[in-house]
Formats: C-alpha cells, structure tokens, sequence
C-alpha cells in the first residue's frame, strides 16, 4: 500500500510540474491544501492558497518566466498512510534575450491525505548546488 502511495505523490508531483510548463494557475493550486505554507527560496513565506495563487499568477505574467521543475528523491509514508514528505532537487528557469538565467536547490514538502487525495500541505524551498 505504501508503494501505492509513493507513486500516487509522484504523479501529484509531475502533474504540478506540467501545470507549471503549461501556465495553468488553476491545475498548480488544485493540489494545495487551502491553508499551506510555501517557503520560497530567497523570498516571503506564502500563507495559504490565495497566496501561492497570486505568486504563480504574477510568475506567469513574466515572459522571462521559463518554468520549476521539482525532481522528488525521496518520498517517505508515515505510521497510518494519512502524511508524507517528500525530498528533493528544484530549478526555475528564465530567459532574458539571450541569456539564460537558472536558480536551483532542494526541497522539502509534506503532503497529507485528504478527501480529495494527497494534498500539498507545506513546501520549503532552498537555493543553493543541488
């Protein structure tokens, strides 16, 4: 069953990447919890959707604004399947004329289980070789 899991949290994860690659603000803050926390590299902490959904939008807005990927390394289930974290490697990309431009990092996110299935609850992201 923990299998199950590990593999549904990556499918949650590829998904917000494609949602990011495509701009669909929408499908990005579909696997949020409504109260999450987002710590961006170098930047504020996000309090809530409303928050992430208003960084993503202003994001998208950019035409420099290439994209994030996040590559899951580790994916751990918790006692009783309901929390999980996953750990990570990050980057963003921007293109400005014709330099390009990359940031990167690793991350840590939890994820808990929720009625509409696994949920992002928390996301720190740190800058730095990754």
């Amino acid at each position: 069953m923990s299998a199950d899991h590990v593999a549904n949290i990556r499918a949650r994860r590829a998904a917000s990447n494609a949602a990011i690659a495509a701009r669909d603000v929408n499908g990005v803050i579909a696997l949020m919890l409504e109260h999450i926390t987002v710590t961006v590299a170098g930047g504020p902490i996000l309090v809530g959707r409303a928050a992430s959904l208003a960084a993503f939008i202003e994001q998208f807005a950019d035409p420099a604004f290439r994209g994030y990927v996040r590559e899951p390394g580790t994916i751990s289930v918790h006692a009783g399947a309901i929390t999980a974290t996953e750990q990570g490697r990050w980057v963003g990309r921007w293109q400005h004329g014709v330099r390009h431009e990359e940031l990167r990092g690793m991350y840590s996110a939890e994820w808990r289980l929720a009625e509409a299935g696994w949920q992002l609850a928390s996301e720190v992201f740190v800058s730095g070789p990754s």
